[in-house]
């Protein structure tokens, strides 16, 4: 039987210690390159009670290894709120040391409150950051809080680490998260879809894990057998397991009425219901003061049946609704951490509409009447489902550990974005709806001169053909006319012309626009500059190169090679001179490969000697390529590859190793290639960017 690797992400097939042990050699290798076994300064920002339920078990774990990490906790936000219930404390009974505190909160619970929120984070969290100087912070979820401290981190060229991207839930909080996420320089998340998400948005998949939410860690292995006593201190004396409910309600911001509408519904359907309901306020978003005065006219901080609370520890809350009959709201506890107990759970609104939710969530996603909440509490209340691990398996902070050991600081800090392939662009521009955009193609070939106007998708629009004359100023001076006369045409044909692209014989300098030396049939043409006067005269960017690159970069933008990675393109140009029997010809014309494959095709024994002699010799020449630079493709160009191109396989199938026998040959099907290449230098944007 064959063995399967464990997944991107999940443990592997020894233990916790098997797998530290096995990594501590290459992370001990990551610190020393970082700088003398410096540990890494980590700096968790935590904003609200939720947070910091996901941060505390990384924080703890960050804490256990005081040989890799130093751990420095900035506190802000509603923590530091009494009327949210100064949740700041539970980290100071959780042992941490707080390093800073920063009142960032300015109340008025609407929309203005938050925008001047995030503007008095921005104010006071650079003080704190530069003192710090953390190597990285870590940041949660999708709050205005954390937007801040991110924006802050990122501005400051500190690296953050950002848990719970790439999901989807509702309201403005998914713009925050994603924002969040452009960002972050790493990402862990907490399911599939997640890592799917982040690696649409462009993020770079060397730099996401896929660990599971951190307070799985602790809901899993949570074995409070005393969770009657933690009922009966929130619930009263007389409740029973799977016989009361929790309700937790937040604003929507992006719609602040209806959701205050919806919570009035939910109190009076809770109160229909007549069972024992832990309520606890809202989140300090826009609109919860409106919340909290619903809650106050209904009188549900004295009603018998309901406990109205500001906070509950977050391990006495796991116990709650791990043995509660109902959850009911539109917090993301609902829908995350409570799958893990199968617990029932009714989910209002559109604020977790995006979720990935086990079996256990019913939505009532118009829930505008108190009937229709009502049904859903009978639907649901008592139930056990199974219990759900879409969100983590309780392994989460390991794997982090594991991940923040990982980061070299050596690397560059400005993150990359991975960007899909896009496609050919159809501007709606003005400009490129009334025009062709196009490309200047020169050929200097060793006969003749040719110009062409050549569009964006490879069709010579229009052809200018001069004998290429003998001397350096008389060819200059027609290069030059022949490019003016083309460009003053291409206003008249509807062109706009982007720039000029030489393609000639010999060597050149393609960085500086120099012929350096050229072939033999172009006379007085040494160390010439090209760019410059066509430049000077036409007002565009030119690009020259020699012809054999001219002809594979056609062929990458036009040809066989468009879209190949690796290929190899060889010209088949003219042969020695020869004057064969049976042929009439001009006695100025003078004697090409056109006229040697003539000959050929009359019998002319020595045509076809030459043919195949040739023929042979580039099948070893080609040999030779597929053994040292391994293609992918080759492509024969010019009048005879069609000649060559089976004699070439022959002795491909004869002379090469076994594993390039397979590699395609094949003949150009461009009519142009050296003029369709000189265009392609103008055209093609990332052959652009090359010169």
């Amino acid at each position: 039987m064959g063995t399967k690797a464990p997944a991107r992400g999940q443990p592997g097939a020894g233990g916790p210690h098997e797998l530290y042990f096995k990594n501590l050699s290459k992370q001990k290798q990551i610190m020393e390159k970082n700088g003398n076994n410096r540990k890494l300064r980590v700096c968790v920002a935590t904003c609200n009670r939720a947070d910091y339920s996901k941060l505390a078990p990384i924080m703890f774990g960050i804490k256990s290894e005081p040989q890799f990490f130093e751990l420095d906790v900035v506190v802000l936000g509603s923590h530091l709120i009494d009327d949210y219930g100064n949740t700041y404390r539970m980290i100071e009974q959780d042992d941490f040391d707080i390093h800073t505190r920063l009142h960032t909160i300015v109340r008025g619970e609407d929309e203005a409150a938050m925008v001047e929120s995030v503007g008095l984070a921005l104010v006071k969290l650079p003080d704190v950051l530069n003192r710090l100087k953390p190597d990285i912070m870590i940041v949660h979820g999708d709050r205005f809080d954390a937007l801040a401290l991110a924006t802050s981190a990122a501005l400051m060229n500190i690296r953050i680490l950002h848990i719970e991207g790439g999901e989807v839930s509702g309201t403005i909080d998914d713009s925050i998260r994603h924002a969040i996420t452009k960002l972050a320089h790493f990402h862990v998340c907490c399911t599939r879809s997640a890592e799917q998400h982040l690696i649409a948005m462009c993020e770079d998949h060397d730099r996401i894990l896929l660990a599971g939410c951190p307070s799985y860690d602790k809901l899993l292995s949570s074995k409070n057998k005393d969770y009657m006593s933690i009922i009966r201190m929130w619930l009263g004396e007389d409740v029973k397991p799977r016989d009361y409910i929790v309700a937790l309600q937040h604003p929507v911001t992006t719609d602040i009425k209806h959701s205050i509408k919806m919570f009035e519904l939910t109190l009076d359907a809770l109160m229909s219901f007549n069972k024992r309901t832990l309520v606890l306020f809202p989140n300090i978003d826009a609109g919860s003061k409106e919340m909290v005065r619903v809650m106050r006219k209904k009188g549900i901080e004295h009603h018998p049946n309901f406990r109205a609370v500001k906070h509950v520890p977050f391990e006495q809350f796991i116990q709650l609704v791990a043995h509660a009959g109902c959850v009911i709201g539109n917090s993301s506890c609902g829908v995350r951490e409570v799958g893990a107990f199968g617990t029932p759970v009714i989910n209002l609104g559109t604020r977790q509409i995006g979720r990935e939710t086990g079996e256990n969530v019913l939505h009532v996603r118009d829930a505008d009447t108190q009937d229709k909440i009502l049904q859903a509490l009978h639907l649901q209340f008592g139930k056990q489902y199974p219990c759900s691990k879409i969100y983590g398996d309780g392994n989460a902070v390991p794997r982090i550990l594991k991940f923040l050991k990982s980061i070299d600081l050596k690397e560059p800090l400005q993150k990359k974005f991975c960007f899909p392939p896009v496609k050919e662009s159809i501007s709606q521009d003005i400009d490129h709806i009334l025009e062709t955009q196009s490309a200047l193609a020169v050929d200097l070939g060793g006969t003749n001169l040719r110009v062409a106007i050549v569009s964006m998708k490879g069709e010579i629009v229009k052809k200018y053909t001069q004998l290429n004359p003998k001397t350096y100023e008389d060819r200059i001076e027609l290069i030059l006319k022949m490019c003016m006369e083309a460009a003053s045409e291409a206003v008249h044909l509807n062109c706009r012309i982007l720039g000029v692209g030489i393609s000639t014989g010999g060597r050149v300098n393609p960085r500086e626009g120099i012929v350096l030396h050229s072939t033999k049939l172009i006379q007085e043409w040494s160390s010439v500059d090209l760019r410059t006067p066509i430049s000077d005269a036409l007002h565009l960017p030119v690009w020259v190169d020699n012809d054999g690159n001219c002809a594979a970069l056609a062929e990458r933008k036009f040809g066989h090679g468009k879209g190949v990675e690796n290929f190899v393109t060889l010209i088949t140009g003219t042969e020695e001179l020869l004057l064969v029997g049976g042929m009439s010809i001009k006695m100025e014309e003078t004697i090409s490969a056109v006229h040697l494959i003539q000959a050929a095709k009359l019998g002319n024994a020595k045509a076809e000697s030459i043919l195949r002699t040739a023929g042979t010799a580039l099948g070893l020449g080609v040999v030779n390529i597929l053994h040292t630079m391994n293609p992918s493709l080759v492509i024969l160009s010019g009048v005879l590859a069609g000649h060559y191109v089976n004699i070439v396989k022959d002795v491909i199938s004869r002379q090469a190793m076994f594993s390039v026998q397979t590699v395609d040959v094949v003949v150009s099907n461009l009519a142009d290639p050296a003029l369709l290449g000189a265009a392609s230098l103008v055209l093609d944007y990332s052959t652009r960017r090359i010169y």
